[in-house]
């Protein structure tokens, strides 16, 4: 699973808060020595777990360009894209509460990217699915980030990554895939790395 802080000092820190993502198949291999790395954060929950929840209002609805936008607590904004699923807005309303619930993160894509300058982790969330698990009043999404991070620590036994991005933050993530756990292991502290890793998002209107 995800956790999130920054400026960790000790590895307690590291393994704070949780957040989101689950996903894809793709994977590409990396050849490079083994290091020896700081003690990691605590086992994971199993990949598709729901490991966190929030809840927000429809504040923007683009019909055009099929996009939902949600405001959730702490005045972040989620923007959903829909075009594949364009009836889900004819059942949404500016205005409508909502409650999020996001699985646990999984790593599709890792590779070592020598020389290649950090980037600030962006993300996208697509609707998969037009009608939740819940029942009709609401919608499935999967949240897909990208970008190259630096690895900060490894925890070879549990298979997690500590990495920072371009925004100096750090993230904690579970690498479940047999073939990208290989990749884990010729990984060494410092590293810059191309991750991908994607959540599913379950979304439901409280009306």
């Amino acid at each position: 699973m995800l956790y999130h802080s920054s400026n960790l000092s000790s590895v307690g820190k590291r393994c704070a808060a949780i957040a989101v993502v689950v996903g894809l198949s793709s994977w590409l291999s990396v050849c490079a020595a083994a290091d020896s790395v700081a003690s990691a954060p605590a086992p994971t929950a199993q990949s598709g777990a729901a490991v966190d929840n929030e809840s927000g209002t429809v504040s923007f609805i683009d019909k055009q360009n099929s996009i939902i936008v949600v405001s959730v607590n702490g005045g972040q904004q989620l923007s959903l894209n829909a075009k594949e699923h364009a009836d889900v807005l004819d059942r949404v309303r500016i205005g409508d509460k909502i409650a999020i619930s996001y699985q646990e993160p999984y790593v599709t894509g890792l590779t070592r990217t020598k020389g290649a300058p950090l980037t600030h982790l962006t993300h996208t969330v697509k609707v998969t699915k037009s009608a939740a698990n819940a029942g009709p009043d609401g919608f499935e999404a999967v949240r897909t980030y990208n970008g190259v991070v630096e690895i900060t620590a490894i925890n070879r036994k549990q298979h997690v990554l500590t990495f920072a991005d371009k925004s100096n933050a750090d993230h904690s993530i579970k690498v479940i895939d047999p073939a990208l756990v290989k990749v884990v292991g010729s990984l060494a502290r410092h590293d810059h790395v191309q991750i991908g890793y994607e959540s599913a998002v379950t979304v439901t209107f409280a009306r």
